[in-house]
């Protein structure tokens, strides 16, 4: 026997007009969001390397970190992009303390100091050194010397990394 439809009229359930729910759509947009975040890594971003610089290599694996830049050009003493003293200075001078720099390193060590007491952000002491291959190594001496003079003794020198 075959199957007969009513005759009766059938209710129509769809209205004339659609409405779009973005309230899920939202949802699913923050979602994608929040695990594209998370997956994404800075490796290598962390450090920008001035562009006076030519740095040496090193087959080191360690990643660097994040802490007071200080930048020894052949011709100047940066900390944190600012001129502190010339490198001509800094040769000429005898001892192994840069008075210059030693004032901006404590200047930037007790704003950490503050910040700690503040804040509880903890003040680490560390320094990221980057240094040109072509300064000579009492130079260099000098400028870490004056770091550890002034609360930064966890230094950590910047280089290319040889494949």
């Amino acid at each position: 026997m075959a199957y007969i439809p009513s005759r009766r009229k059938r209710n129509n359930t769809f209205a004339g007009t659609a409405k779009l729910n973005l309230t899920s759509m939202m949802d699913m947009f923050t979602i994608i969001l929040v695990f594209l975040l998370k997956t994404y890594t800075t490796e290598g971003a962390l450090i920008q390397p001035s562009d006076s610089l030519a740095l040496p290599k090193s087959t080191i694996q360690t990643q660097p970190e994040v802490a007071l830049d200080l930048v020894v050009s052949r011709d100047v003493v940066m900390v944190n992009d600012r001129v502190v003293i010339d490198m001509d200075q800094v040769k000429k001078q005898q001892g192994f303390v840069i008075a210059p720099l030693k004032t901006e390193l404590q200047r930037h060590a007790d704003k950490a100091k503050n910040m700690e007491q503040e804040f509880g952000t903890p003040f680490s002491g560390k320094v990221v050194i980057q240094g040109d291959k072509s300064i000579p190594y009492r130079d260099l001496v000098k400028v870490m010397a004056t770091c550890g003079a002034a609360d930064y003794p966890n230094m950590r020198l910047v280089v290319y990394r040889s494949e």
